[in-house]
Order: C-alpha cells, then structure tokens, then sequence
C-alpha cells in the first residue's frame, strides 16, 4: 500500500507593497522592487517641508529631493509609470509613518489619553463603595 500523498497549500500572491526591515519591497510586473526608507536627516526636514509643495509636483520633488539615487533610477526606468507612481505615494506614506505622522496630516494625539480616560472610569467606579 502506497500512504496518500499530502498536498501542501499554494502560497498565495505576494501583496504589492510589504516593508521587509527598512525597504518597501514592490511588487510590480517587470519583477520586485526594493525601495530603501531610510534617509538622512536633512532629507527628512526636506520632507516634512512638503506640505507647500504643489501636488502635482509631488512626485518629481521625490524623485529629486527624498530618494536615494540608485532607487530614483530603479523607478524612473520602469516602463509602467502608473505602477512607479504609486510606489512613490507609498514610500512617501511609509516614509511619514515612521516618522509618527501621516503624510499631508498633523499627528494625532496619541491614544494613552484614550485609555487614561477609560481607566479613570473604571478606577472610580470601583473606588466609590
């Protein structure tokens, strides 16, 4: 007697943009891109200073003032300038997110005031006999 085969489950498809450490890893049809979300300090100060920057020139300013070189020339090589143009607004989003703040956004305040609230609740509730 043969022992029936066991199959194993197909992996599924990769999801288009996923952060593996400190790249975002896109998945696009020319093949992945790895996009480095670490940049220095003074392009950090040049990013936060986007919000007076018009949107349609939010994509150029970028390419030319946040990427690092090599990952400007990876996306403005690619045939499919739709697909680079959403990597660009995801590392712009990846990028504000670990900053603590959201792109075009003030932070919001954070959500240990929410549960302060709730606990203080729930403190005198139980406090008062």
């Amino acid at each position: 007697m043969t022992a029936p085969k066991r199959t194993t489950p197909e992996p599924g498809p990769k999801p288009d943009f996923l952060i593996v450490e400190d790249h975002l890893k896109c998945q696009t049809a020319e093949g992945e891109i790895s996009i480095d979300l670490r940049i220095p300090l003074t392009r950090l100060e040049l990013f936060m200073d986007m919000e007076g920057v018009d949107e349609k020139k939010m994509p150029l300013y970028l390419r030319e003032h946040i990427l690092w070189e090599e990952d400007r020339k990876k996306l403005e090589g690619m045939r499919d300038g739709a697909k680079a143009f959403q990597i660009l607004m995801e590392f712009a989003k990846r990028v504000g997110e670990r900053m603590g703040a959201s792109l075009g956004e003030s932070s919001p305040s954070t959500s240990s005031s929410d549960d302060t609230e709730g606990r203080s609740a729930t403190t005198s509730d139980t406090t008062t006999e």
